[in-house]
């Protein structure tokens, strides 16, 4: 046990959060340096299972900004044993040095120029984004990913390996206008560097591929009350740059461009929003989004394609502002190029209700509707595979917060209800598909002011409905915490204990949880966590433990 102690404080490592930071509270007449530094160890064990992470795991991290008279120079990074990824590596390393309308970005960064051409996508490069008076530009160059050839099956490497290109990038926005009002041009060139691959590529099917993406964001104030906002993008994806195929109906000057062939496409994405808002909280707006079948993006990660959607939305307050309703409908459907053998068709409806008429009590209910229906496109679809189901769900959660004379003691009394049902309106597929749940969550907190003492009971219950049979979870969990102010310490101790049935297996679970934050000064935090689970099937007589810990150093400064 000694040698394991050992062991874990020998792996403690730091987790850094690289973000861009917004240190406009630092004054230009002084300079400053503001930040923190964490240390993280985490330890696993298992016990009658396989386990499911690592047993001695760590981060060493930290961010940080230097102001020099104004000019702010945010820095972070990320280093952990865990220095293997098929896309990005994890250990990162950048910053974002901002002067008054000027910012730098070096290293690894997170831009985001537009959601369909330069969204979020992470960067290893430099660029930089300038906002003197209305005029507005951005430009980024780097690297998207890095090139890898790493089996993934050691009994398989040869079939079973993820490889990929180093895919390189710039982009530009340019622009002109305030937050209210503005008009963005962007724009996107990638592609993949055949030329840094590892391996036999063409055994695999891995080819280098090619982007070219254009798009306009636009924000306009029509009014005082009323604005629209409108984005939208065509890209140009190549497949395969070594494809000896001729494109069709390609214009020449794009050819000079982006290398383009039998494998590129083109394809466009528009979203638009008109919203009317005026200063008693009425609201009420209208959103258009049509994205192609197959757009895609390399400065993003992941974009839902094929998609066509009209969503009229709006709320209001009344009653003093106590109470607030909201509410929306959408209609949605797919196979916009009727290239599927079906069309599937989405109604969804949503209506929010908050009502606070004291301190003390509030009440928040919501309802929502989804269904789904299938249409038949290219073929007839049969009917045991046909999709068409309704789902609702109805949520109700009132609360109660009540002080004493002398409010040394504090109740807060809270109860969640939630239905749902899916309907399958098909035959063939209701029996397996159609099912209905049940929750009730009730909580009561009771807090001792002076001595800084809480207690919690919660009881819980989950029941699940379906044709082919019921399952029922329910439990409780009791907890306690405790904060001093001298020194700064807070303590919890909490432990839930559920009991699952169902017709295949009855299963009972403990899970106790202790949790403690140490203050020590301005600088000095350390924050530790520690919880088992413990799982017991009586039809099998198995007995299944988890334990896992964790302690955090952080100085912040």
């Amino acid at each position: 046990m000694y040698n394991r102690i050992q062991l874990i404080f020998l792996f403690l490592f730091v987790e850094l959060s690289l973000s861009a930071q917004d240190m406009s509270h630092f004054r230009e007449n002084r300079s400053s340096v503001h930040g923190s530094l964490s240390a993280t160890g985490t330890y696993y064990h298992a016990a009658g299972m396989q386990a499911r992470r690592s047993p001695l795991t760590g981060i060493l991290a930290g961010n940080f900004t230097v102001n020099v008279k104004g000019f702010e120079m945010p820095f972070a990074f990320t280093y952990s044993d865990q220095n293997r990824s098929f896309r990005q590596p994890f250990n990162q390393f950048g910053l974002s040095p901002r002067y008054k309308w000027l910012t730098v970005h070096l290293g690894y960064r997170n831009i985001n120029f537009s959601k369909y051409v330069l969204g979020g996508h992470t960067v290893f490069g430099a660029g930089a984004e300038l906002n003197p008076g209305k005029f507005r530009f951005g430009f980024m160059y780097g690297r998207l990913n890095k090139s890898t050839n790493q089996a993934v099956n050691i009994l398989r490497p040869t079939t079973d390996t993820l490889m990929d290109f180093n895919r390189k990038m710039m982009s530009m926005k340019i622009g002109f206008g305030t937050q209210k009002s503005y008009f963005d041009i962007n724009l996107l060139r990638a592609y993949d560097d055949s030329l840094t691959g590892h391996g036999d590529y063409d055994l695999h099917d891995v080819f280098p591929a090619a982007n070219l993406v254009g798009g306009v964001h636009t924000r306009l104030q029509l009014g005082s009350h009323l604005f629209f906002e409108g984005e939208g993008a065509y890209s140009i994806y190549t497949d395969n740059q070594n494809s000896l195929l001729e494109p069709e109906g390609i214009p020449a000057t794009v050819q000079k461009i982006i290398p383009i062939n039998a494998s590129s496409s083109g394809k466009l994405a528009v979203e638009g929003r008109l919203m009317y808002q005026n200063a008693k909280a009425f609201r009420l707006g209208v959103t258009y989004r049509r994205i192609a079948p197959g757009y895609r993006s390399m400065g993003t990660y992941f974009l839902n394609n094929d998609v066509e959607n009209m969503t009229l939305n709006g709320g209001f307050r009344m009653l003093k502002k106590k109470m607030q309703l909201s509410g929306s409908i959408g209609l949605e459907r797919n196979n916009l190029q009727l290239s599927r053998n079906a069309t599937t068709h989405k109604t969804i409806g949503s209506v929010n209700l908050n009502y606070n008429p004291s301190a003390k009590f509030g009440i928040t209910a919501t309802y929502s509707n989804y269904s789904i229906n299938q249409q038949p496109g290219r073929i007839q679809i049969a009917d045991s595979v046909k999709l068409y189901q309704t789902n609702g769900t109805l949520m109700i959660s009132p609360h109660l917060f009540l002080n004493s004379r002398n409010k040394k003691i504090r109740h807060f009394i809270s109860w969640v209800f939630t239905q749902m049902q899916l309907t399958d309106k098909n035959p063939d597929s209701q029996y397996n598909n159609s099912f209905s749940t049940l929750n009730n969550i009730f909580s009561y907190t009771l807090g001792l002011v002076p001595s800084g003492l809480n207690f919690l009971v919660s009881l819980n219950q989950n029941h699940v409905t379906m044709q082919s049979g019921e399952s029922t979870n329910a439990g409780a969990t009791l907890g306690i915490n405790k904060r001093f102010r001298k020194p700064k310490v807070s303590l919890g101790l909490s432990a839930t204990y559920t009991h699952s049935t169902s017709e295949q297996r009855d299963l009972n679970t403990l899970t106790p949880v202790f949790n403690a934050t140490i203050r020590l000064g301005k600088h000095h935090q350390f924050r530790m966590n520690a919880h088992m689970i413990r799982s017991h099937t009586t039809q099998t007589a198995l007995t299944t433990t988890e334990q896992i810990g964790m302690l955090r150093y952080v100085f912040s400064f």
